[in-house]
């Protein structure tokens, strides 16, 4: 009975540990394929179908940004697994980049401090923006993290 139940257990970590993973490593942030949308998640070590001259920037859950060139037969991504807590950021930053927030069902926070939300500008780290996106300032939490993206270039993933 003990080792059922301790079997038991380990499944149900192991399990809740590939879902975190399952979520996304990776989200879209600028593609050049109108296939691949932005915000789209993908998994590390996904294949994805990148033609020749295509190129797909993606961010991880650390926040580095990477970029990938097509190749004829599709491109890995990188295998790099994010932790919870990164995990966890980068489902708030793909709600913010997502082109489908106004489809039905999309999540946004509906609350604000006050009516109060802080300037764009002096939002300047990715858990910020993620806190201020939670604190129902989504459309200064968006500007900050477009902010962020075009003063951090992507790195040229070798071999794509």
């Amino acid at each position: 009975m003990t080792v059922n139940l301790r079997a038991g257990l380990l499944a149900l970590a192991l399990s809740a540990l590939a879902g975190a993973a399952a979520a996304g490593d990776y989200i879209v942030v600028a593609s050049t394929d109108p296939a691949i949308a932005r915000g789209q998640a993908y998994e590390s070590g996904a294949k994805v179908a990148l033609a020749p001259g295509r190129t797909l920037t993606l961010m991880h859950a650390s926040g580095d940004l990477i970029r990938l060139k097509g190749l004829a037969g599709g491109v890995l991504l990188p295998r790099r697994a994010a932790s919870q807590v990164d995990a966890e950021r980068l489902a708030l930053l793909k709600s913010m980049v997502s082109t489908d927030q106004g489809q039905p069902g999309a999540a946004r926070p509906s609350r604000n401090r006050g009516g109060v939300c802080p300037a764009a500008a002096n939002i300047v780290t990715l858990d910020a923006m993620a806190q201020v996106y939670q604190a129902g300032c989504p459309a200064e939490a968006a500007e900050a993290l477009e902010t962020w993206l075009a003063s951090h270039p992507p790195t040229d993933e070798p071999g794509s």
